[in-house]
């Protein structure tokens, strides 16, 4: 579902405080309170947001406090633009139309892109960063450089922040700092996200991993449930790490429990009906395809608590939305791990559901620009402290002169008076 205009975020971003200031319309360009507002003169600034996703880009200009994170951005404008069909430029054409006709005066202060991938991640990396790498199963968008467009489209005399991150690492991050702010000793935490794939994020020591390329977690193997005889779903075979043979996206995505009951239904003899994905809102909460996916998923956070020792894993994504999974899924987690690596016997904090829902990816994008805004700042207050303490150096080294003279002065005087005296006294 789609955030209605000026949409108030305390309701993603519980026990924060959130001011909205504007009365701008949707798809209503220039539209805005004041020249004031327009120009951003006000301790606040327009950031642009993007979440690029294979049927829809999400974008949305976002006002943020410039000296206060914990004030929550309000969405200004917001709209989707089609990405479902074969034209790339179509659709960042009209992503940049969007930007530009809400933009500032002065531009936008940054923009956070959050993307299906593989992308590019590497910043340092002109070539490749924000592009849609070549082992995209997105043909079409494969070497598509989706960054520049909608860069250009925002930069104007502020400088531009950048950010760009995969759809699964942006919600991570969210996700992350969100929790961060209830239990500062937080240092990481695993985003997990089922659909018509699986997806894993990482934020490892306050940061994401990126590494060789990104974390394609969904694609490690796992221990199937006793007599499996499902063979994983058709599209891995020639795409996917071990041919998506009990995968965890080969078991547990949507594509791969809908064709478990497809081969099933083949089994018992009935041919005629080729099922679609709609199929399994239909099934009840204890039919056994729940069983599997459970056991997959549960299978992927064991994997990253014994090899990142994860302090937190959040799941979303459509099939998560299932009744009762998110339960088993606990429940499995503890079977497997088989008492190696201590966890609490109340799992409902360590593996939860994300309180953002459908909005996980959106909002994983407007936490890629804040974040974009505030970690172009440090090297500018760097500089100003140093100036700051080279000034006190320097008056504090005049004082010090001063005092020192003053000393040296009267130490002279006490020395002349002292002779004088003696001369007197002979």
């Amino acid at each position: 579902q789609d955030l209605p205009d000026h949409h108030d975020i305390r309701s993603l971003m519980p026990n924060t405080p959130c001011e909205i200031t504007t009365t701008a319309a949707a798809n209503s360009p220039g539209v805005y309170d004041s020249e004031d507002m327009k120009n951003n003169d006000h301790g606040k600034i327009n950031v642009a947001v993007v979440e690029g996703g294979g049927t829809s880009f999400r974008v949305a200009v976002a006002e943020l406090h410039k000296n206060n994170v914990e004030i929550p951005p309000c969405i200004l404008h917001r709209s989707s633009v089609d990405s479902s069909h074969d034209d790339p430029s179509k659709t960042l054409k009209e992503c940049a139309a969007f930007f530009q006709a809400h933009k500032p005066t002065n531009g936008y202060h940054a923009l956070g892109v959050a993307t299906f991938g593989p992308v590019g991640l590497n910043s340092s990396n002109s070539q490749e960063y924000g592009c849609i790498l070549p082992g995209s199963p997105k043909q079409a968008w494969r070497n598509v450089n989706i960054l520049q467009p909608l860069a250009t489209a925002c930069r104007g005399t502020v400088p531009l922040a950048i950010r760009v991150e995969t759809d699964v690492n942006a919600p991570a991050l969210s996700e992350y700092h969100t929790a961060n702010r209830l239990d500062e000793s937080l240092t990481s935490l695993a985003y997990i996200t089922v659909g018509t794939g699986v997806g894993v994020g990482l934020v490892i020591n306050k940061k994401c991993v990126h590494g060789r390329m990104h974390p394609e977690g969904g694609h490690v193997a796992v221990q199937p449930l006793e007599n499996d005889t499902y063979k994983g779903y058709s599209w891995g075979t020639g795409h996917s790490p071990y041919g998506g043979k009990h995968t965890v996206e080969g078991i547990a995505s949507s594509v791969a429990l809908t064709e478990r009951l497809q081969q099933q239904l083949e089994k018992d003899g009935d041919s005629s009906q080729e099922l679609s994905r709609s199929v399994l809102s239909t099934l009840p909460d204890n039919h056994e395809v729940w069983d599997h996916a459970a056991n997959a998923i549960a299978n992927l956070c064991v994997t990253l608590i014994l090899t990142t020792s994860i302090e937190r894993i959040v799941l979303g994504g459509g099939v998560l939305k299932r009744s009762g999974l998110i339960e088993k899924v606990r429940t499995q987690t503890l079977q497997l791990i088989n008492g190696y690596v201590e966890l609490p016997k109340d799992l409902s904090t360590f593996i939860t559901l994300s309180p953002h829902g459908d909005d996980a990816g959106f909002m994983g994008a407007v936490t890629l620009a804040q974040r974009a805004y505030q970690e172009s700042q440090p090297q500018e207050d760097k500089q100003q402290t140093s100036a700051a303490k080279k000034s006190l150096s320097s008056t504090a080294d005049f004082y010090a002169g001063v005092v020192h003279g003053i000393i040296v002065g009267a130490l002279i005087a006490l020395g002349t008076m002292s002779v004088m005296g003696q001369r007197r006294k002979s």
